[in-house]
């Protein structure tokens, strides 16, 4: 092992992101505009300056090795981390003022724009969409300053601030027994297999997928989505039912599907999220602009 840390080069890195993401040595290489002797040899100089495998090849094929998998996670947020630090610098070099606010699909965020663009009319905002699989990472990595997230944020650092309920919705084929119930009860859908949230963690498939149910029961497993395109593909195509936020089925409103709401699962929670340790002076205006907003809402 190293006596210590070494000093990690970025383009070895976006080099090795470039490998393991397409697991070809050619297709990296002119992705990269390299040659791929030069790209072998990058590589090859990482796994030696880290004293670990992270690739196994054969004439056929390149695999990644377990610390290969690992590795290959971390410096993807390095990468991400160091993009947002350079954004950052060139922000405050220009003076610019500018929040970047991250929303989950059909998060609920336009009260506190409108609040905290009503008290900071000079800063800029920009939206990020966020993901169920990444709302931590980019949270730390500095990728947004804030984000409306949809908790559990399996975290350290991250602080967040409830802000409203979110009751879940079933995903069916319009032919399924249930499709023109005005509630479905999870009982009447045991015998449904449950499409997954790609990559989520399992406290976050728990809330969100009612899994396991109440009374302890595990749902059958459909495939796998990353996004509601592939969602309702599977669902049309009879591979499995779903669950999603409300506000996320009335955002996707379609003739071949059927949006039901589940009587008997605890509601989800949307929250604000932000790093803890880069609380910024615009971070803690917007954190207390949607407090303020929450509480206005919550008269009203």
């Amino acid at each position: 092992m190293p006596d210590g840390p070494i000093d990690l080069d970025l383009r070895k890195l976006r080099y090795f992101v470039a490998v393991a993401e397409r697991r070809h040595f050619g297709q990296a290489a002119l992705a990269l505009h390299v040659t791929q002797p030069a790209l072998s040899r990058q590589v090859r100089q990482l796994e030696h300056d880290l004293r670990v495998e992270l690739f196994t090849r054969s004439t056929r094929d390149v695999a990644l090795t377990p610390a290969g998998e690992q590795f290959l996670r971390d410096a993807k947020a390095l990468l991400a981390a160091s993009e947002a630090a350079q954004e950052r610098a060139r922000r405050i070099s220009a003076g610019d003022d500018a929040l970047v606010v991250g929303f989950m699909l059909g998060t609920d965020v336009s009260l506190a724009l409108n609040a905290f663009s009503g008290q900071h009319p000079h800063v800029s905002i920009e939206l990020v969409r966020l993901r169920w699989w990444s709302q931590a990472r980019v949270l730390l990595d500095g990728g947004v300053d804030v984000g409306f997230v949809r908790p559990p944020v399996e975290a350290d650092g991250v602080d967040l601030l409830p802000l409203y309920p979110e009751h879940l919705t079933a995903v069916l084929p319009v032919d399924h027994p249930r499709a023109r119930d005005a509630k479905v009860a999870l009982a009447a859908l045991a015998d449904d297999p449950v499409l997954e949230y790609a990559d989520a963690a399992e406290a976050w498939s728990a809330v969100w997928n009612a899994d396991p149910r109440p009374d302890g029961t595990r749902p059958g497993h459909g495939p796998a989505f990353h996004d509601m395109e592939e969602l309702l593909g599977y669902v049309r195509g009879g591979r499995g039912i779903a669950f999603v936020p409300n506000s996320v089925a009335a955002a996707f409103p379609r003739s071949d599907i059927a949006y039901v709401p589940v009587a008997d699962v605890p509601p989800g929670q949307v929250a604000l999220a932000w790093n803890g340790a880069r609380r910024s002076p615009l971070v803690t205006g917007f954190v207390e602009a949607v407090r303020a907003a929450v509480r206005v809402r919550g008269t009203t």
